[in-house]
C-alpha cells in the first residue's frame, strides 16, 4: 500500500468514514454504535464532521479512497450538546438496530442520559480534549496507522493541546497493550459498562514528534 496521503476530513466524507468504522466489527464486535448499524454511524459522522471543534485526519490511497482515520474532539462538552440537538434524528436511525436487538434499548437510553451535565453515569471522558476513534483498513499491517495518529497529535500540539483523554476497553487487548507500552498512556480509572466490559479511562501527554 504505497503513496498514502493525509488530509483533514470534511463533511462529505461521512459515509466513507462510517463504512470504515463499520468494518471494525470484523475484528472487534463490541460497542453499541456498531450494534446500531452502518446507517446510524453515517448520521453520527455527519454530525461530528460538521462540528467546528472536531479534528479528524484521514489517510487516502492512490485512488483517493479513505483507508484510515483518527478523530478528536477539542471540546467534548460541546459535542454532547450537539448530539442532544440531533437526538430525534439519531433516534430514528437507531430504531432499526433496537428493533433487531431489543436488548440494546436500555444501554442506548443510559448513553443518552449520560450526556447530561448532572449525570452520575459516564461511559467516556466528559471534559477536556477527548481522543475518539482510530481506524485503519483491515489487512494492512504497515505502521501508517501510527504515523497518521502521530500527525493528528502534532496538529493538536500546534493548537495548544498538551493532554489528550481517551478510553480503551480491556477486551481490546492489542490496542490496550499498545497504549500502555508504546504510546505511554496513563490509566486514570476503570469503569464497568452495562454489558460487562471493563473500560479504562486513559490520559496521554502530547509532545511534538
Amino acid at each position: 500500500m504505497n503513496k498514502i496521503k493525509y488530509r483533514i476530513a470534511k463533511p462529505s466524507d461521512a459515509k466513507e468514514i462510517a463504512a470504515l468504522h463499520w468494518h471494525v466489527k470484523d475484528r472487534y464486535s463490541n460497542g453499541i454504535f456498531l450494534s446500531l448499524g452502518q446507517r446510524f454511524l453515517t448520521e453520527v459522522y455527519k454530525i461530528l464532521l460538521n462540528d467546528a471543534w472536531e479534528v479528524v485526519i484521514c489517510a487516502v490511497n492512490e485512488d483517493d479512497k479513505i483507508i484510515g482515520f483518527s478523530s478528536t474532539s477539542l471540546n467534548i462538552k460541546h459535542q454532547f450538546v450537539e448530539m442532544k440537538k440531533h437526538r430525534f434524528r439519531l433516534g430514528f436511525y437507531a430504531l432499526r438496530g433496537v428493533i433487531c436487538h431489543p436488548s440494546l434499548a436500555k444501554g442506548l437510553w443510559e448513553r443518552y442520559k449520560s450526556l447530561d451535565n448532572n449525570s452520575k453515569t459516564s461511559f467516556v471522558h466528559t471534559e477536556g480534549v477527548r481522543g475518539e476513534y482510530w481506524c485503519w483498513i483491515k489487512g494492512d499491517k504497515s505502521l501508517k496507522a501510527i504515523e497518521m495518529s502521530n500527525l493528528k497529535n502534532n496538529i493538536l500540539y500546534e493548537l495548544g493541546v498538551r493532554e489528550l483523554f481517551f478510553e480503551v476497553d480491556k477486551s481490546n487487548t492489542m490496542v490496550y497493550k499498545y497504549q500502555l507500552k508504546a504510546n505511554n498512556a496513563q490509566p486514570i480509572e476503570e469503569i464497568n459498562l452495562p454489558d460487562g466490559r471493563i473500560r479504562v479511562l486513559m490520559k496521554k501527554i502530547i509532545i511534538k514528534k
